[in-house]
């Protein structure tokens, strides 16, 4: 069974995470990453507020005032600032961005306004059997809808020969090529990359040369 960071009451998550909401439905979930002070993390949205809405305003709890998501659009970046709980979420117009919906096996890039913090995600956990993500041709930041650890390897089919991954190492990428399913994904030196975790809460590049769907079952 892959690694699930997961809480099956309610009662005592909300007691634990005092920042984060309280939900309906009985299984919820968290993860934590620890941010250092003025470095960029490649986080995933894997989990939904009320009615299985994912929303800017309901992902994090832990983030210094100040801190900084950016969205990618496709061609660039939306960016929004943290300005506390009681104030939430602001593009650089001032516009308020705390509802924001996201698809599913969505990532941000995310710099906390501190001396670092342990940026939570949480909320309610996926309980579809499958989950569809879409990826256009170019550029996407994607990530396992599921709050599951995640192989290299086990990204669903959908994908043609030549696509990469590039996976975010703290200080540069590392870039992997798809094949195909019968050979599978292998780095710039050729070295099968079987081995390469995408781990509860992060995100990943994928470039694909045309647009694809990628079909996610659940693994617990």
């Amino acid at each position: 069974m892959k690694k699930l960071v997961l809480t099956a009451a309610v009662l005592g998550f909300a007691a634990s995470m005092a920042s984060a909401q309280v939900y309906s439905q009985n299984i919820v979930g968290y993860a934590k990453t620890t941010l250092a002070a003025d470095s960029l993390q490649m986080l995933s949205l894997q989990f939904s507020g009320t009615n299985g809405v994912v929303t800017l305003g309901n992902s994090f709890s832990g983030l210094s005032v100040n801190s900084t998501v950016y969205m990618w659009n496709g061609v660039g970046y939306n960016e929004y600032t943290y300005y506390g709980e009681e104030i939430g979420w602001y593009d650089p117009l001032f516009n308020a961005s705390d509802s924001i919906e996201v698809a599913s096996g969505f990532a941000v890039w995310v710099k906390d306004g501190g001396d670092g913090a342990d940026a939570v995600t949480a909320g309610e956990v996926p309980s579809a059997d499958s989950i569809d993500v879409a990826v256009t041709a170019g550029l996407n930041m994607v990530a396992n809808p599921y709050p599951t650890t995640m192989m290299l390897s086990e990204i669903p089919t959908g994908l043609a020969s030549g696509d990469v991954a590039y996976v975010w190492g703290g200080a540069g990428y590392n870039d992997y090529t798809f094949y195909g399913e019968d050979i599978g994904w292998y780095d710039a030196l050729f070295n099968p990359a079987g081995t390469v975790e995408i781990g509860v809460g992060k995100g990943l590049w994928l470039y694909v040369a045309s647009p694809a769907t990628l079909s996610f079952s659940k693994e617990f």
